[in-house]
C-alpha cells in the first residue's frame, strides 16, 4: 500500500466501549487520526478504543459518493456482478452489474478500486499497531492476548479479501503475485513493499486466525466485534478457499465452520422475514449496527435493495427471474414482490426482494456472518471429500428449516451434490457477502448471464476481468512497485 498516506489510527473512538451500545459508531476525533503512540496504547481502554476505529472504517460512509461507504457495498458491489441482482440500467449500481471498466469498475484509476484498497489496507495498519503496541500497556496476559488476536483476525479478513480480489483463485497458482504484506504499522520513511506470493499472503491468514482462534473467546461487549466464533467462520472460509487446491484441507474447513455456529441457531420463518436489519436476530454472527451520524437514507444498502422504503429511496435493484425460480411456494426465503412499472420495455423490472427492509427510521444493522453459511460450508466439505451422505444430511438441516416440505438430496454423484450445494449458497446468501462471484471465481466457472438480465455477459473463468488491477495511486506512491507489477487489463 502508499502507506505513507495512511493513517496510524484511522479512527478511534472518542467514548470507551463499556455497554452494548453503538458508541463505537460516534464520530471519531481528531478526524484525520493524528494521536501519537503513547495516548492511544497507554491503557486497555486507549488500545480498545483504537479497536474500534477498524469497526468504524468498515461502516463509514466513503469517497463522497453514493454508493461507496463501508464494507457492505465493497460486498455488495461483488453481489451485483453475479446473475441472480439486476440493476435499473438508469440508475446506480448498472456499472458495477455490467462489469464496466469505469470508475466504479476494476480498472487502476476507479474510485471503487481505491475505495476497495483504501479500506483494507487503512484497517490493516491500524491492526499492525495494535498488534505492535498491545504487549506494552499495563494489563494482564490474558487481555492483551485477546486484543492481539481480535487485532490479528481483522487484519486477516482484511487480507483475505484482498487476496480474493487483485488476483485468481489461489488454486489456479499458489505463486502467483498477491498484494503487498506488511505486519508493521506504517512510519513517515515507509516507501511500501512488493507483491507477496499468494502462497506467502495465505500463510500470514491463517497464521492470524489460528491464534485468533486460540486466544479468542465467545465472550464479547457487542455484536459487532469479532471473537471466538467469528474467527472461526473466518478461518472455515479461508480453509474453504484453500481446500480448492488442498483436499486435506476441507477438514479444517469444517471443523471450524461447526465450532463456529454454536450457539447461534438458524432463525425461523418470523425472523427471516422481518427484514435482516437487527443484530438481535440470534443466527447472526457477526453484524454492524446502525449509525445515527451516518443513516445515509438514501445512499444507504437499504435505500437501493429495500422494495418497501419509502419514496425517497432509490429501490433500484431486482431480481432475476431464473433466480426467483428456484424457490418454492413454501421456502421462507420466498420473500419476492413484484415489481412497480412492469412494462414490456423494461423487462429487468419484474421481481423485487423483501429480504432486506430498513427500519422506520433508517436505521437497519448490516449482516457480516450468519450460522447458515457455516452449515453450508460442512455440506461442501463433505462432498468434496467424498462423503456424500454427510453433506446431503449438513445440507438438508439448512434446508428443512427453511422449507418444511423440502426434500433431501438424491444427488448421486459428488459434481452432482456441489452443483446443488452451490445453488443453496446463492438462495441463502443473496445480497450479502457476494457469494455468487467468489464461488465462480473459487471454482474457476464462468459467469453466464441468462433470464431477464438486461446485461447478458458471458465471462469466461479466468477471464483477466476476474483480477481487479492494483489502483493507480499505489504504483505511484509504492516504490517496491513497478508497471510491470500491474494485473492486465
Amino acid at each position: 500500500m502508499s502507506i505513507r498516506k495512511y493513517l496510524m489510527i484511522a479512527g478511534v473512538s472518542a467514548i470507551a466501549l463499556t455497554s452494548c451500545k453503538k458508541s463505537y459508531l460516534d464520530e471519531v476525533k481528531p478526524a484525520d487520526g493524528s494521536l501519537s503512540e503513547n495516548v492511544i496504547f497507554g491503557s486497555k481502554l486507549g488500545a480498545d478504543n483504537a479497536m474500534t476505529g477498524i469497526y468504524y472504517l468498515f461502516q463509514r460512509y466513503a469517497l463522497g459518493q453514493q454508493n461507496m461507504f463501508g464494507l457492505k457495498t465493497i460486498q455488495f458491489n461483488f453481489d451485483m456482478r453475479g446473475n441472480d441482482l439486476i440493476s435499473d440500467p438508469g440508475n446506480w449500481w448498472l456499472y458495477e452489474n455490467n462489469w464496466s471498466d469505469n470508475t466504479y469498475g476494476r480498472i487502476a484509476t476507479a474510485s471503487r478500486n481505491s475505495q476497495i484498497w483504501n479500506l483494507f489496507y487503512k484497517a490493516i495498519n491500524n491492526a499492525n499497531a495494535i498488534i505492535k503496541n498491545v504487549p506494552s500497556i499495563p494489563e494482564s496476559q490474558a487481555v492483551k492476548d485477546q486484543l492481539t488476536a481480535e487485532a490479528r483476525a481483522l487484519r486477516a479478513y482484511s487480507y483475505f479479501y484482498l487476496a480474493r480480489i487483485y488476483q485468481f483463485t489461489y488454486a489456479k497458482d499458489p505463486n502467483a503475485p498477491g498484494i503487498p504484506v506488511y505486519t508493521e504499522p506504517a512510519t513517515s520513511s515507509s516507501n511500501g513493499n512488493p507483491r507477496s506470493s499468494l502462497k506467502d499472503v495465505y500463510a500470514l491468514i491463517t497464521s492470524d486466525l489460528e491464534y485468533a482462534v486460540a486466544n479468542l473467546t465467545t465472550t464479547r461487549i457487542d455484536k459487532y466485534r469479532v471473537n471466538k466464533n467469528v474467527a472461526q467462520g473466518i478461518l472455515a472460509e479461508v480453509y474453504q478457499e484453500l481446500a480448492m487446491a488442498d483436499n486435506s484441507l476441507w477438514a479444517k474447513a469444517m471443523s471450524n465452520a461447526i465450532a463456529a455456529r454454536s450457539g447461534y441457531p438458524l432463525m425461523n420463518a418470523s425472523s427471516y422475514a422481518s427484514g435482516f436489519n437487527s443484530v438481535a436476530n440470534g443466527e447472526w454472527m457477526w453484524g454492524i449496527q446502525f449509525n445515527a451520524s451516518q443513516s445515509l437514507s438514501y445512499a444507504s444498502f437499504f435505500g437501493y435493495i429495500d422494495p418497501t422504503a419509502a419514496n425517497t429511496r432509490y429501490k433500484d435493484i431486482y431480481v432475476n427471474t431464473t433466480f426467483v425460480n428456484l424457490f418454492s411456494a413454501t421456502d421462507m426465503r420466498n420473500l419476492f414482490v413484484a415489481a412497480p412499472g412492469q412494462s414490456s420495455a423494461n423487462p429487468w423490472k419484474k421481481w423485487m426482494t423483501a429480504k432486506f427492509k430498513d427500519n422506520a427510521s433508517f436505521s437497519g444493522d448490516l449482516v457480516l456472518m450468519r450460522s447458515a453459511e457455516m452449515y453450508l460450508i460442512e455440506a461442501e466439505a463433505n462432498a468434496q471429500t467424498g462423503l456424500l451422505e454427510a453433506g446431503k444430511d449438513a445440507l438438508f438441516v439448512l434446508q428443512k428449516q427453511r422449507d418444511p416440505n423440502a426434500t433431501r438430496s438424491t444427488a448421486a454423484t459428488k459434481d452432482a451434490l456441489i452443483k446443488e450445494i452451490l445453488v443453496e449458497r446463492r438462495k441463502e446468501l443473496y445480497g450479502e457477502i457476494g457469494v455468487e462471484y467468489f464461488d465462480l471465481k473459487r471454482y474457476q466457472l464462468p459467469l453466464v448471464r441468462d433470464g431477464n438480465q438486461w446485461s447478458l455477459l458471458n465471462i469466461p473463468a479466468n477471464d483477466n476481468r476476474w483480477r481487479w488491477q492494483l489502483p493507480q495511486s499505489e504504483l505511484d506512491a509504492n516504490k517496491s512497485l513497478t508497471s510491470s507489477d500491474q494485473n492486465p487489463l
